[in-house]
């Protein structure tokens, strides 16, 4: 009986020694980072689900990107709505890898100068021959024609074309690298609706435009959008309706009508007009942003350059912080669709080409006023015929 009760005791003993250990029930960080990434492949349906090595590989590359995020969002704020930076389809990409897919488009170099220190970079053409008396088919806005323009008075707080029913959807370039023709075309589209008495929008076929434009653009090897606007106008070239474009997809080669026969997309749509572009303007707006606000308030969305890097994990919010504005640092073309100067903080509506499940629902918000992200570095305004 001795024997049971001392028996009792030690286990009684050792249970309440158990007891007073601390356990941790809190999962560990990686298999915290694990779950999120099991999360993160099954939602953008990612291809190495099969591929053990890669599936680690990427693994890594994921839990690095969840400490660049925990940097970026403890950065100190301004104002609540200050950008949210969190987990996106690119948190398994090297930084290399997303510059080389997503923003490796933009060519600012000009044709034949080999993108050497040779060659005169296409923004610097523009502002010469916008001084120039020769100026060719008028295409160009002067430089005095915009130094000319009065201070913005009266001004709209707030303008977002989208309300207006005149902006196509969000596109998605994929691995094709156009946002330089993206950009332009749903500009274009906008304005083409904007002029319509009627303001009815037809979503236009920048699949052609990739596919067919020539000054130096690469199709999906990446082009310029002030090269573009220039073939554009030169050419007098009318871009079709989404609904009647032949081409598959942006990097359909085969597909589709002869860019330069008689039965081209020039002729085949009289109706589209309005889609010609008349003279178009490719300058820089530093410390004159009130520019870009009073055309977008009074004539429309615009085209503009920018340094998208730190976009990489954007979620929401308006970015007021981690976006380098150096010229030569712009990779990346947008249209800019309206602005909101009554917010906490003033911001451009932004419309991006990575498909609506970016950012905010394709949308990136930029602060007014300080050229964050180098988005009034080249600025296009477009008027159509």
């Amino acid at each position: 009986m001795t024997e049971v009760i001392e028996m009792l005791m030690i286990i009684l003993i050792v249970t309440l020694c158990f007891l007073m250990i601390p356990f941790n029930t809190k999962p560990s960080a990686v298999i915290e980072s694990r779950r999120k990434f099991d999360v993160f492949v099954r939602l953008y349906d990612k291809p190495y689900r099969g591929d053990a090595r890669e599936y680690a590989y990427r693994f890594q590359i994921f839990r690095t990107s969840l400490s660049k995020i925990r940097a970026l969002n403890e950065r100190a704020r301004e104002a609540n709505d200050t950008a949210v930076y969190g987990i996106t389809q690119y948190a398994d990409l090297t930084d290399r890898e997303f510059v080389a897919r997503q923003l490796a488009d933009l060519l600012p170099d000009e044709p034949g100068g080999g993108g050497g220190a040779g060659g005169p970079r296409a923004y610097q053409k523009y502002v010469i021959e916008s001084r120039s008396a020769e100026m060719k088919n008028d295409i160009i806005f002067s430089r005095a024609r915009r130094d000319a323009l009065p201070a913005v008075r009266n001004l709209p707080p707030r303008v977002d074309w989208r309300e207006q029913g005149v902006i196509s959807t969000v596109k998605n370039q994929g691995g094709c690298g156009a946002c330089w023709a993206i950009s332009v075309v749903d500009t274009i589209a906008a304005l083409a609706a904007i002029k319509r008495n009627d303001r009815k929008l037809i979503d236009l076929c920048h699949e052609r435009v990739v596919r067919c434009a020539a000054n130096g653009n690469n199709g999906c090897d990446g082009g310029d959008t002030c090269r573009l606007l220039e073939w554009l106008a030169e050419e007098s070239y009318r871009i079709g309706a989404a609904e009647s474009c032949l081409e598959r997809n942006m990097a359909d080669q085969e597909g589709g009508l002869n860019c330069t026969g008689e039965s081209g997309v020039r002729r085949e749509d009289s109706a589209l007009n309005a889609t010609l572009v008349k003279r178009f303007s490719c300058q820089g707006y530093e410390n004159e942003e009130h520019l870009m606000l009073r055309h977008l308030a009074t004539k429309g969305p615009i085209v503009a350059a920018v340094n998208a890097i730190s976009w990489k994990y954007y979620l929401g919010g308006v970015i007021q912080y981690h976006c380098d504005s150096d010229y030569e640092l712009l990779n990346h073309a947008v249209a800019i669709v309206g602005y909101d100067l009554n917010a906490t903080v003033p911001y451009y509506i932004v419309k991006n080409s990575w498909g609506p499940r970016f950012g905010d629902h394709g949308y990136v918000k930029v602060a007014i006023g300080r050229n964050l992200c180098g988005i009034a570095n080249r600025v296009s305004f477009i008027e159509l015929v």
